[in-house]
């Protein structure tokens, strides 16, 4: 038999004569008879499906490359022959090679995606893909900060980098869970920002967000009380808030307190006060339970002298002139001839005039006679 013949045999299976395999009728074309028999009836077997024969069939493949490898170095069959098998084996080989090339790009393209969501690979993203954290955590930095966090990537480099994750709700975009700060400082700079991307829930967001300001000390006292507030209005569990940062339930309930019960405005007015603790806010919110104290704290904020200060230093002058409870200062009415005849002292809940009567001795008692006349043309004006 030639090379050819025993080639082919290797791969397509042994024909075999009619008494050794009946055929049945072709109405049955799965079925074939062995030559075993149960007695004096033959044992019929259901053919093989199509996908075990070309599973078969592969394996049959790869058997004889390998016997054909074996046979190029023990045998010395005609060229011809040679190089057509070589063909057959160079065209199959190169099929599988390009399939298993996809195959490996596409899982390696896979674990890089996986790599980066799950946090395991730093990428660069241009600051103007990045939106701020859906909590703010920290009050607004100022310009001057900025500037200088900026100077120190220029000359060391982004040493840390921030954490993000895919948008929720926008395509090809990232929101920021830490590291605010050092995107302003990349996007005043010009540059790329080094990130670490995870995908993360709402819950699992806020809680890295507070547990790197928490681990760095970042945040003042009442910056995390503005957090948690935040956090507990939009309805996060209290153990959600607590591991955010890293605080006990006591904590927790002195941060939430001080955080609702001084106004909002009043602390965006005062600042993060880095300087002033604990104690001192709950001082300044006890001085908040009268309604008087609100109002005067408000004016006072809004003097352009206490703008000028620092956050530490508002906070105490708020304080301490809170607490000293000012005289406001007398104002005064003159009459057409200049004379200081009335001493005005107006506060929050009363209004004291002081008449001298030294130059104009009858005019108390005529004004005190004119007071039911006065009140009436005072009603008849509000009425209108």
């Amino acid at each position: 038999m030639s090379k050819k013949n025993s080639v082919l045999s290797r791969l397509m299976p042994t024909p075999q004569s009619e008494p050794e395999a009946q055929q049945l009728p072709s109405q049955f074309p799965n079925l074939v008879a062995e030559d075993r028999h149960e007695g004096v009836k033959p044992i019929v077997r259901v053919a093989e499906s199509s996908q075990e024969a070309a599973e078969q069939l592969a394996g049959s493949v790869a058997t004889l490359a390998a016997s054909l490898s074996r046979d190029h170095q023990a045998d010395n069959q005609p060229a011809n022959a040679k190089r057509k098998e070589w063909g057959i084996n160079r065209a199959g080989g190169s099929a599988l090679g390009k399939l298993s090339e996809a195959f490996a790009v596409e899982n390696e393209l896979k674990a890089v995606k996986d790599q980066m969501e799950t946090g395991q690979t730093i990428i660069e993203l241009d600051p103007q893909v990045l939106d701020s954290s859906f909590i703010q955590d920290r009050m607004e930095s100022s310009d001057k900060a900025i500037a200088e966090l900026a100077e120190q990537i220029k000359e060391k480099g982004q040493l840390v980098p921030i954490l993000v994750r895919p948008h929720p709700n926008v395509p090809d975009r990232y929101q920021i869970a830490y590291g605010h700060r050092r995107v302003k400082a990349a996007e005043r700079l010009g540059i790329k920002i080094r990130a670490t991307v995870r995908k993360m829930s709402d819950e699992e967001l806020i809680i890295a967000q507070g547990q790197e300001n928490n681990a760095r000390l970042d945040l003042t006292f009442i910056e995390k009380a503005r957090f948690v507030v935040a956090l507990e209005n939009r309805g996060f569990k209290r153990k959600v808030i607590r591991e955010a940062l890293s605080v006990n339930e006591g904590d927790l309930s002195s941060l939430i307190a001080v955080g609702s019960r001084i106004p909002t405005d009043i602390i965006n007015a005062i600042g993060p006060a880095p300087g002033i603790g604990r104690p001192r806010w709950r001082t300044l919110m006890d001085l908040f339970q009268d309604p008087t104290c609100v109002k005067r704290g408000r004016q006072i904020l809004a003097e352009n002298d206490v703008q000028a200060r620092n956050s530490d230093a508002r906070f105490r002058t708020l304080v301490d002139r809170l607490q000293k409870k000012e005289r406001p200062e007398a104002q005064f009415w003159e009459d057409p001839h200049h004379r200081r005849l009335v001493s005005i002292i107006a506060s929050e809940t009363k209004c004291t005039l002081q008449i001298d009567q030294r130059p104009e001795p009858k005019f108390a008692n005529f004004l005190i006679s004119r007071l039911t006349d006065i009140y009436r043309e005072f009603e008849a004006q509000k009425n209108n």
